[in-house]
């Protein structure tokens, strides 16, 4: 089973994963990480590599979703991806989420971060035009 670590601003990736539990149920193998305000950039960094480390020490593959491309979350993480058995998707969202909790049992790691970009992806909808709203 892949890990996932949820990086990002704020308590969005708690947010996140408290949401998904609601729906899902617990998920086992997760950890969230996050940019508290006011917190220097090189504290953040050590609580993620702590987090990392601490699911690569499993000799498992890592999935790591983060909020915005190009932030503090981002910039961590991508130091990350030149281990083989991770990888890090952006823009994480709920439909996404959701996704990859069902999935990373049988999909591998590889395929799962183009499964999480396809969903969370196709989950953004312009609700009026999909229902026949006219403008």
């Amino acid at each position: 089973m892949t890990n996932i670590v949820i990086a990002g601003h704020g308590d969005l990736a708690e947010a996140l994963l408290r949401t998904a539990e609601l729906i899902c149920g617990p998920a086992e193998g997760v950890l969230t990480v996050s940019l508290l305000a006011n917190e220097e950039p090189a504290s953040f960094d050590a609580r993620l590599t702590a987090a990392l480390s601490r699911v690569e020490g499993d000799d498992t593959d890592t999935l790591v979703l983060v909020d915005l491309l190009g932030g503090t979350p981002y910039n961590v993480a991508a130091r990350w991806l030149l281990r083989a058995n991770v990888e890090c998707v952006t823009g994480v969202n709920l439909p996404m989420l959701l996704e990859i909790l069902t999935a990373r049992e049988s999909v591998p790691l590889p395929q799962l971060a183009a499964l999480a970009v396809r969903h969370g992806r196709d989950a953004i909808v312009n609700l009026g035009p999909m229902l026949g709203k006219r403008g």
